[in-house]
């Protein structure tokens, strides 16, 4: 294994200079405030979201069989999971390439056409480690970093900015640490978003992404995974700090989950709770910004017919500190991208009721995939409301085991506070992937 080890850490060193230079610009422009927005106005203002800038998006979720969705949110999972039992000593290099076209014509603007990667499948590589230590005990490791197809950058800035934790598996269940996404993220191997056949997959317009509020990366991070027992798992999650635990326990903004799922036979479901302190938020004045508590219910199931697949969700959020797909509240207007005085940050966040219903069924040696969602939510402070629906459509087809075509056609309206937003318009998606 001492080859091994120093194989994985000179690619690792040889990596951090070149994504590190590319930091400072690529970050997922899901997850930041328009460059409109940010020039507006130089008064005191808070990044006002939920979850680190460096979240980047999900895809639609791995199936393990006909009638099971696996925990993880990546399409190459059962190439590049290392399962619960493993003990063998082994090294394993795994990624996805993922690269097409995306038309978007939004509400009021002009019609774009731009090439895309990461649209169904991550684009991204990694090397996960196993290591047997005896008595059905291992060590284990992941370290994966995400990049753009159309032009090589990384997203999210620095090296290995998906996962990257250490840790121990065994008969108990498996507990790691570093940096990994949360529950509800649609992201990395302990995600546990489900009851969807879109996912957070090809765009906002369409999935969940558009209606629920999901948490993203999480720095810092503990999770613990039990094994399955007649079908139930139990799975918790602490960040003891979100961007950075340099400070006293509590001026540090932590994360708290717990989840539950729950598959039997052709049934599969999932529930988790999930809250962010944001303790250690502040204006940009460096003062705190005294945000409520952000709480997460989250439900998903679906139960496999056969000659099609049912899918349904649910998600309650109280205190959330944006709304759907990031659009900024009150710092950047979903409307105007006005940004507003710190006094006037909405620190009690937004309370919203989301829900999806969906789709899957085999079609001319594909999966067609149909999907319906709706969210409906109030701005706390000064009861401004907001509501978005949107229908989605995607179509896959296997080429070989490892490489699909795709394709997504979705068209979503936003009212209110969510009118003339990223999520108000249309979108269509084309292209193709393949695991390694």
């Amino acid at each position: 294994m001492t080859g091994y080890k120093l194989l994985v850490t000179a690619i690792a060193l040889s990596l951090t200079p070149a994504f590190a230079a590319n930091s400072a610009d690529s970050t997922s422009s899901a997850s930041q405030p328009s460059a409109s927005a940010s020039s507006a106005s130089a008064t005191p203002s808070v990044q006002y979201r939920s979850g680190p800038t460096k979240r980047g998006r999900g895809v639609a979720f791995a199936s393990t069989s006909s009638t099971e969705t696996s925990n993880t949110s990546h399409a190459s999972s059962a190439i590049a999971q290392i399962p619960m039992d493993a003990t063998s000593s082994s090294i394993t290099l795994f990624g996805e390439l993922d690269g097409g076209v995306t038309i978007e014509k939004l509400r009021g603007k002009d019609t774009t056409v731009k090439m895309s990667s990461g649209n169904w499948y991550w684009t991204s590589w990694g090397i996960k480690g196993v290591e047997d230590l005896g008595g059905g005990n291992a060590a284990i490791f992941t370290l994966q970093q995400a990049f753009k197809l159309d032009n090589g950058e990384g997203v999210g800035g620095g090296a290995f900015n998906n996962q990257a934790f250490l840790g121990l598996q065994g008969g108990w269940g498996r507990l790691t640490f570093g940096h990994q996404a949360g529950l509800s993220s649609g992201d990395g191997d302990y995600s546990m978003l489900g009851g969807s056949a879109l996912g957070t997959g090809f765009t906002a317009i369409g999935n969940l992404a558009g209606v629920f509020l999901t948490t993203g990366w999480l720095d810092n991070s503990i999770a613990y995974r039990t094994q399955k027992y007649n079908g139930l798992q139990f799975t918790a999650m602490y960040s003891n700090g979100i961007d950075g635990d340099d400070k006293e326990w509590s001026k540090n903004s932590h994360y708290y989950g717990l989840g539950l799922t729950y598959d039997v036979g052709a049934f599969n479901s999932n529930f988790m709770f999930e809250l962010e302190d944001h303790k250690g938020t502040k204006l940009a004045d460096g003062s705190p910004a005294k945000l409520d508590k952000t709480q997460y219910y989250t439900a998903g199931a679906s139960y496999d017919f056969g000659a099609f697949t049912l899918y349904g969700a649910y998600q309650f959020v109280n205190h959330g500190t944006r709304m759907p797909n990031y659009n900024m509240i009150h710092l950047v207007d979903a409307s105007s991208t006005a940004t507003k005085p710190a006094t006037e940050i909405p620190t009690k966040g937004v309370r919203q009721n989301a829900a999806s219903v969906s789709v899957a069924t085999p079609v001319a040696g594909g999966t067609l995939m149909l999907q319906l969602n709706g969210v409906k939510g109030k701005i706390l402070n000064d009861s401004d409301k907001y509501q978005a629906w949107s229908i989605g459509s995607g179509y896959t087809y296997p080429l070989s085991k490892r490489t699909l075509l795709y394709g997504s056609v979705n068209y979503g309206q936003g009212g209110k506070a969510l009118k003339h937003s990223n999520l108000d318009g249309f979108t269509t998606v084309f292209g193709m992937a393949t695991t390694f």
